[in-house]
């Protein structure tokens, strides 16, 4: 997700180095929880051993631009790895989605909690 209208905080963060990374950081998980959440109450539980292994990936960068990844992705080879067939299907088991429709339904959450931390980071 991108965040619009953010230019003058995001500047203040970058002139504040370590610090201000750390705060980027904190908000970037913190705004993570809710889609997470949202995602777990969306897998559709047989053993539990899905909904129990999704976990907010550490802070990462990327052509400067940070995230965190939420869940699973394509690559996963972790015990839940069969969490990647269920949210993109495969070609012969139909896609049932519970990762995308989490970050859909939450996106507009986690970027206000993004502005709110941010702004709290810097005493705003």
């Amino acid at each position: 997700m991108k965040l619009e209208g953010m230019d003058e905080l995001l500047r203040k963060l970058e002139d504040m180095g370590n610090v201000g990374s750390r705060i980027e950081n904190q908000a970037l998980k913190k705004a993570a929880e809710p889609i997470l959440q949202e995602a777990k109450s969306n897998v559709k539980v047989r053993t539990g051993k899905l909904k129990e292994g999704l976990k907010i990936g550490s802070v990462k960068s990327k052509n400067g631009n940070k995230y965190v990844e939420i869940g699973i992705t394509k690559d996963d080879t972790s015990k839940i790895f069969y969490g990647k067939f269920l949210e993109w299907g495969t070609s012969k088991m139909k896609a049932r989605p519970f990762l995308g429709p989490a970050f859909e339904s939450k996106k507009n959450e986690a970027k206000n909690i993004i502005k709110d931390e941010v702004k709290r980071g810097l005493g705003l």
